[in-house]
């Protein structure tokens, strides 16, 4: 039987996740947890030495779909494996499946089982995080011109610290200035359903043990980024949002996010961009020194 997750699963899933080598960001714990009851509410079920994952829309309960089942120790499921999992448990196909999956285990071999469609607007950008921390080389220079122009515009009465979650009530008031100045949401819901995972990251900051930064001008806050493991050396960037009628401070917060990434994480991971032109144009702006496609795998009858 799959149960619903909820935040004080973190601590019994934890060890599932820490040999764990799926790339992409639905695979962070954490974000499993703050994003559930959003757009989706998660499930897990342990049986037989294998975590199995699940989502299932809230609008309609019937679009079912599972994660790649965690084995500990790790291993990537064989395709057979996957496909008995799924009708056992009556699942109709697997979302979320990187890119990775597919080399190691060779297309042929899975398309005995499944039918495989890319899962266009959700493959993820991975950087180096010492590339976003630095900041070194010609290709960043328009990123380290308006980091110089933030730095003599407002230097002065920038104060980076420890994002804490504490300054729920600033975060939100921030992301409610950023979304009425966007203009109002690209993809129904997805502002409502963002808003809604900030509060679930916040309100169980230290639980998910997660980390980030914030910046402050003159005291008010004026920008915030945090985020949460994924593998043993990648780290997801979950949230980033800034006052953009400051110059240069998104720059700004990007750099310092990547330097407060905990010791060990080599990378970052900033997740998808949603098929969106502009998203998809800011995150190529930083160099990704991969991009790690998703796929669907649906089972064959």
């Amino acid at each position: 039987m799959f149960k619903k997750l909820e935040p004080h699963d973190y601590r019994r899933l934890k060890p599932w996740f820490n040999g764990q080598l799926y790339p992409l960001c639905p695979y962070s714990l954490a974000s499993m947890i703050i994003w559930s009851g959003c757009l989706h509410e998660a499930f897990w079920r342990e049986e037989n030495g294998t975590l199995f994952l699940s989502e299932a829309d809230i609008e309609d309960p019937s679009r079912r779909r599972m994660l790649l089942p965690l084995l500990r120790p790790f291993r990537y499921p064989t395709p057979k494996e996957l496909a008995e999992a799924a009708r056992a448990l009556d699942f109709p196909c697997y979302h979320y499946v990187p890119q990775d999956y597919l080399e190691i285990i060779g297309l042929a071999n899975i398309e005995g089982f499944f039918t495989v469609q890319e899962e266009s607007g959700y493959g993820d950008y991975i950087y180096a995080a010492s590339d976003l921390a630095q900041l070194k080389g010609h290709k960043y220079s328009k990123k380290r011109n308006l980091i110089a122009q933030f730095a003599k515009a407002c230097g002065p009465t920038a104060a980076v610290k420890p994002m804490q979650g504490v300054c729920l009530r600033e975060c939100l008031e921030l992301f409610d200035q950023w979304e009425q100045v966007r203009g109002g949401p690209v993809i129904a819901d997805i502002p409502n359903c963002e808003r809604k995972a900030i509060v679930n990251a916040l309100e169980h900051f230290k639980e998910l043990e997660m980390s980030g930064v914030a910046v402050e001008l003159g005291g008010r806050l004026a920008g915030f980024a945090f985020g949460s493991r994924l593998t043993a050396d990648t780290w997801t960037l979950n949230f980033e949002k800034a006052d953009s009628g400051v110059k240069g401070l998104y720059q700004f917060l990007d750099s310092e996010a990547a330097k407060a990434v905990p010791a060990g994480y080599a990378s970052i991971n900033k997740e998808n961009d949603l098929g969106l032109p502009g998203l998809k144009k800011a995150k190529e702006s930083y160099f990704p020194s991969r991009i790690v496609k998703s796929y669907i795998l649906a089972l064959k009858s």
